[in-house]
């Protein structure tokens, strides 16, 4: 028998070990409570998927039950429920021609693991259904399968969504050569108007209006130009710091062109906004694509608004929106009185292809693009409509800087300057080269031409001392634009280029892609804009 102090030492000692035991499972008590809780995680994100996936999944066995079924399988076949689904007779009450599982089955029986088939389902009321079934053996029980089942209407469908995205792509590269033969012209153009401006007396009233009915018909050109291509390819965004107010005044012209005379245009813009960093050409896409429906919504006239304001989206706004990031933001609404939207035409109004208009009137791609541009701007479009009552776009976009005035954006222009300096012109278009050439000219500078960059480097090569800056178009023969710029790295000149192209910036050219802070003009561009510019880099 132990002595009562050896006892007692000895019980010290075993609870001792069992809290050192307990303090050393304690971590990995915790860590199959984390694998637990990722488990929990994983098979709630599949069971979601399952739950709402827009097509049939369901799995069975071969006693002609179904194990479990989604939501979207109950209501292709027409049943109140899943649970009312999981009830019936797979091979009775499920398939047209009981003959037709065997034949799924039968696939699965000769080894392998997956199988495929067209047949012919019963819906619950009797009616015939086309489907197409998909699936595999469920590993662990080869006596039960996983089968999706799509209706071939909705896959039908969804071929004619592929083969219209394949057109689009096929529409995007013809427009991108499209886009810069017709931006060449639309600058020969419209450089050749800025030269007649500027020897038209004032007081011709009648060649004033000529002159700027020609300058809004290009300007029309160079934003379809823009809508096609944002229609029908990717473009990267060419983000800088944007004023909204004074965005929505320059297309304020432009939407009474585009907005018969039954309809009243309210534009308010009073406050003082913050400026966004945005790609001004989207924004432009979007408003047109707004303005275009509140036009069509009002066949037999009505008043379009479009206020632009600070809004700040709080945790109110945020409980019934839970995407949205609380914060300010810089507001543009759009709201018409026109016949408005069901309910259920609101819902599928951001859905691709979807559109209430005739076949030869809209695409069903516009509020598609609406809101795919606005997530790229990292902003939120909310759209609120009733029957007989209007429609209202509200535009979100973060702020990014200091608030611009109003008054600030209403500064006259000051007069374009000339000078004297000489300046090396690098154009494959001979029209645009000679109009640039007059161009320069009428304003004092000397200029010297070239055809491509092979030629231009020749040029300034042999007149490096004469010359101040080269114009150089970026997509060229022989020679392309960064091609020349490269060369004359390597020949250590320091001479300033302005690029310029009927491209965007952002698009590949020949050789790579324009580099950040490089002088870019894009064509068309108005004969005032290539002067400032110009003017601007020599000084």
């Amino acid at each position: 028998m132990e002595r009562p102090s050896t006892a007692r030492a000895n019980l010290i000692a075993e609870s001792a070990v069992l809290r050192n035991g307990a303090s050393e499972l304690e971590p990995a008590a915790g860590e199959c409570k984390r694998d637990e809780e990722s488990l929990r995680r994983s098979e709630a994100r599949h069971r979601a998927l399952v739950e709402h996936a827009a097509c049939g999944i369901y799995r069975s066995i071969l006693e002609e039950k179904f194990l479990t079924v989604n939501p979207a399988l109950a209501r292709m076949l027409g049943y109140e429920s899943a649970t009312e689904l999981l009830q019936v007779d797979l091979a009775k009450d499920v398939y047209a021609q009981p003959s037709d599982r065997e034949k799924l089955l039968q696939q699965f029986g000769n080894g392998a693991h997956t199988a495929a088939l067209e047949v012919v389902w019963k819906r619950k009321d009797g009616r015939p259904i086309a489907v197409h079934l998909s699936g595999r053996r469920v590993p662990q029980n080869v006596d039960c399968f996983d089968i999706t089942a799509v209706g071939l209407s909705d896959k039908q469908n969804l071929e004619a969504q592929l083969r219209q995205a394949q057109k689009m792509e096929v529409v995007g590269q013809l427009t991108g050569g499209i886009a810069h033969d017709f931006n060449n012209l639309l600058t020969v153009i419209q450089t050749n108007m800025g030269i007649i401006d500027c020897v038209v007396p004032p007081d011709s009233l009648e060649l004033q209006e000529c002159l700027e009915a020609i300058r809004v018909s290009t300007q029309r050109g160079a934003v379809l130009i823009k809508k096609l291509l944002s229609f029908s390819r990717e473009q990267r965004l060419e983000r800088r710091p944007l004023d909204l107010p004074s965005l929505i005044e320059e297309l304020s012209a432009t939407a009474r062109r585009i907005v018969p005379e039954t309809i009243e245009i309210q534009i308010r813009a009073d406050q003082p906004v913050p400026t966004v960093e945005a790609d001004p050409s989207s924004i432009q896409q979007i408003l047109f694509n707004l303005i275009t429906n509140a036009r069509d919504a009002m066949p037999d006239g009505g008043v379009l608004t479009i206020e632009v304001g600070i809004t700040t989206l709080d945790a109110e706004y945020h409980a019934t929106h839970p995407w949205v990031v609380p914060g300010q933001y810089a507001s543009v609404v759009v709201s018409d009185s026109g016949m408005g939207m069901d309910e259920e035409t609101q819902q599928r109004v951001f859905e691709p292809f979807f559109t209430t208009k005739r076949a030869d009137k809209g695409t069903g791609l516009g509020m598609a693009m609406v809101y795919g541009l606005m997530k790229e701007h990292r902003g939120y479009v909310d759209v609120s409509s009733d029957p007989g009552a209007g429609t209202t776009v509200e535009l979100y976009f973060p702020v990014s800087g200091a608030v611009t005035k109003a008054a600030d954006r209403q500064l006259p222009a000051e007069k374009v300057q000339g000078g004297t300096e000489t300046i090396l012109v690098i154009e494959d278009e001979a029209a645009i080269r000679h109009a640039v050439k007059r161009a320069l000219e009428s304003h004092g500078y000397s200029v010297l031409l070239a055809a491509d960059g092979q030629e231009g480097l020749d040029v300034y090569r042999a007149r490096r001392s004469e010359i101040r800056l080269v114009v150089c178009d970026l997509v060229m023969p022989r020679l392309h634009g960064l091609g020349f710029y490269k060369a004359l790295q390597h020949d250590g000149a320091s001479v300033k280029v302005l690029f310029t192209s009927g491209y965007s910036a952002s698009d590949m050219c020949q050789g790579g892609e324009l580099e950040p802070g490089l002088p870019f003009l894009q064509k068309p561009w108005l004969f005032t804009e290539l002067l400032a510019r110009i003017r601007d880099l020599l000084n």
